[in-house]
Formats: structure tokens, sequence, C-alpha cells
């Protein structure tokens, strides 16, 4: 069973390479201390958390695209909501899901659907003052762009990736934080509900099981950021008890993942995602 447990996790370490990767640190600067020029006493400053590399559900959608999964446009979130998000937790959260949704659809060359996406998350980014990746110049570029996919893809990809910058930069790593979670489980809500029949050994099913590594590298950025709000530390509860279900893999000696262990994963994510959503 131990022989078998290493070579699972060796198994999504390797699986992971390019997928998403959570990694928080401080930075450590010389230039973090400063002395007086009058009275010699040195200020240092407070370290700042750094997201060292942004999550996108890109690749994961390209795999399902490539295994043939269908595009299924009833599984997305309804893009008319975006405007009744008003709090910075719940526009957070719905911008990761609507930013995966665009990814979605954009990676099987829907362009009307990934306007639409743009525009709603464009809708949140401009609620939480968000001033890079979804302003006006880049929606008139997605508009100009309508009927070339591989500008499409870029477009909406960059704009993501400037969004998740902005606030890098900003600090402002709990909304960052909110925005991965968001996207990550509309990922898995989207993967899983393609599966049509469970089958352990269905490569989709294996892509699955290996986003394991992967909640567990996001719970520990979510638990390196001070923030002490009971909204944050509710949301940190809640991607424990996905990642405890995600843990009970490890106990498998057989297989990667059983149907009680999908179904039991696909029911918390369905349940999370409605609570997103409202």
């Amino acid at each position: 069973m131990r022989k078998f447990s290493i070579f699972l996790k060796s198994l999504f370490v390797l699986a992971s390479l390019g997928t998403f990767v959570f990694m928080f640190s401080c930075t450590s600067d010389t230039d973090n201390k400063k002395v007086s020029a009058t009275d010699t006493l040195t200020q240092e400053k407070k370290p700042k958390q750094e997201i060292y590399k942004i999550p996108s559900p890109i690749e994961l959608y390209q795999f399902m695209k490539d295994e043939n999964v269908r595009f299924n446009n009833n599984l997305l979130s309804n893009a008319d909501n975006a405007s009744k998000y008003v709090t910075v937790r719940a526009r957070s959260l719905n911008f990761g899901i609507f930013a995966s949704d665009l990814a979605y659809c954009t990676v099987f060359n829907r362009s009307q659907e990934t306007f639409l996406y743009f525009k709603a998350s464009k809708t949140l980014a401009d609620g939480m003052g968000l001033a890079e990746g979804f302003d006006d110049i880049v929606s008139k570029r997605l508009n100009n762009n309508m009927n070339n996919t591989d500008s499409l893809f870029q477009i909406s990809n960059d704009a993501y990736d400037d969004a998740c910058n902005f606030l890098e930069n900003d600090d402002k790593t709990d909304i960052l934080a909110y925005i991965l979670i968001g996207s990550w489980i509309e990922s898995m809500h989207l993967v899983m509900n393609s599966v049509t029949k469970f089958n352990a050994e269905d490569p989709v099913v294996t892509r699955i099981a290996e986003q394991q590594l992967i909640l567990e590298n996001l719970n520990s950025s979510l638990e390196a950021i001070e923030k002490k709000d009971a909204d944050f530390t509710d949301t940190k509860k809640k991607m424990k008890e996905v990642q405890d279900l995600f843990d009970k893999l490890y106990e498998n000696t057989d297989v990667l993942i059983t149907k009680k262990q999908y179904d039991d994963i696909k029911k918390i994510i369905s349940d999370l995602r409605k609570e997103i959503i409202g």
C-alpha cells in the first residue's frame, strides 16, 4: 500500500506540470531597509506576499477537447447574473468562475460565448476596481477579432493574466485567492459534468483525480494569507473539506479513484459552486 501511495504521489507531480501551480512566499529585498538621514533609524517594510504562478484552466480544457469531450453550453454559469454580485467575496469568486467559462468557450472556439463571458468578467472586474486586463481597449480588441479564434484565445488569456498580475502587484492576495478558488471550482464542475459514464481508466477521470496535488497546493497557499475575516476563514474551511475527500485517494491500492470517491467529490464541488453562484 505504501509503495502504491508513493507511486501515486509521484504520478500527481508529473501530471500536474504545466497545469495549476500555487505558491506563496515572502520577498526579501535589501532595499526594504531605509536609513533616515537624520536619526539613522532603520525602518523595515512588511514583506509582500506574492503568487509566483497564476493558474489557468486552459490546459485542462484543451485536454478535454483533445479527448473529444463535447462542449456543453448548459454547464456554464449564467452570465446575466454578473451585476447581482456586490460583495468583494462574491465578485471575486464569480470573476474566477466567469474567467474559467471564458477559457472554456475560447478553447472550444465559441466566439459568441467568448465575448459574452468576457463582458460578464468585465462587469465584475469594474466592480472590483481592476484596472488591467478587462478595460474598454481590450473589449474593443475582442470585438474586432470575433472571427479569429486564435486571437480570441490570446486576448482572453492575456486579459486574465493581466488582471491577476495587477492584483498580485497591488498586494491583494485575498482577492486573488478567491479568484483562483472560483476558477478551480468551475473547471472541476465543467470537467466532472462532462463525464457521461464513470470509468476509472478513462483519461478524463484520471485527470480529475490528478487535481489532488493541485488542490493541496492551493490550500497551502490559502493558509499563508494573513486574512482573518469570517468569510475568508469559512472559504478556507470549505476548501479543506474538498481536499479531505481528495486525500482519500491515497488510500487506494488498485485504482486511482473509485466510483464512490468520484461521486463524493462531484457532489461537494456542485454544492460549493451552487453556494458561490447563488
